[in-house]
């Protein structure tokens, strides 16, 4: 488990990196992305927000970074709550993230 402060201070890279050497004894690894790690300044459309969380370009750029993996099976966006998801905000914001990651692949 990395923290958002953690993460900022290795960068992405170097996250990804230590993330799939912990995991490199997996088959196959499924990616599950919890919008409640997105500051609460872009994440008002779900039920637990965190301080201090992830923007929206640092979830971009480690999703698109892990998913790209070969060990990756399957990837998901969870916690998004239209009821509380004021004009849309965090449902842009997710798919966004959904659209960087998948873009990754193009870039292979």
């Amino acid at each position: 488990m990395f923290t958002t402060a953690e993460l900022r201070k290795r960068g992405v890279e170097r996250t990804v990196i230590e993330t799939l050497k912990y995991l490199d004894h997996c088959d196959m690894i499924y990616v599950s992305f919890d919008v409640d790690s997105l500051d609460p300044t872009a994440s008002r459309g779900t039920g637990t927000p965190v301080a201090q969380g992830l923007t929206e370009r640092e979830a971009g750029n480690l999703m698109s970074r892990l998913i790209t993996n070969q060990k990756v099976c399957c990837f998901e966006i969870v916690e998004v709550n239209p009821t509380l998801d004021k004009e849309n905000q965090m449902a842009e914001h997710a798919f966004e993230i959904l659209i960087k990651a998948t873009n990754a692949f193009r870039n292979e």
